[in-house]
């Protein structure tokens, strides 16, 4: 008898356990998109991070299109963040995303040229009512550390929603 109160004791820890480890394990993603314009050239990009209590891990997606005109290189940019909360109040948000990423940047009537270094975005949302997301603002910044030939640095601006699910 005492055996099977042991094993029955055992088993239900384990069980506990389970559950826990698979809840801590779930919690919130957010979907977000961008859209802006740097010198009428269309920035568009989207971001998805899965979230805990302190902050999330996330992957980026965001095109710049080029405007020859203007001097503004072509743009295509993907890679993997940190979102970390600075500010969660309960109407506003701010945030930073330290991250690296692969970039492709075409520069005026040159080729392509693939770089990779890191990224950080940086900005502040305002929260909806009844839940419907989150409007605001961003800045994104992705840097150049291996080719000398393309712009070291280039940076956007745009407006961003975010939304859970």
């Amino acid at each position: 008898m005492k055996k099977l109160i042991v094993v029955l004791c055992l088993l239900s820890s384990s069980a506990a356990f389970a559950a826990r480890n698979v809840a801590s394990y779930g919690g919130n993603k957010t979907a977000s998109i961008n859209l802006g314009m740097t010198s009428s050239a269309l920035n568009i990009g989207g971001r998805m991070e899965f979230d805990d209590a302190q902050g999330a891990l996330g992957a980026y997606v965001f095109m710049q299109t080029e405007k020859k005109d203007a001097g503004i290189p072509q743009v295509l940019s993907f890679g993997a963040h940190s979102f970390v909360r600075l500010v969660e109040a309960s109407n506003v948000t701010a945030f930073l995303a330290p991250g690296v990423g692969i970039s492709m940047i075409k520069m005026d009537g040159a080729d392509d040229k693939t770089v990779v270094g890191p990224s950080f975005r940086y900005g502040a949302q305002y929260k909806l009512a009844n839940g419907a997301g989150a409007i605001g603002i961003e800045r994104f910044e992705v840097w150049n550390w291996f080719d000398e030939d393309t712009a070291s640095s280039v940076d956007f601006t745009s407006a961003v929603y975010s939304f859970n699910f």
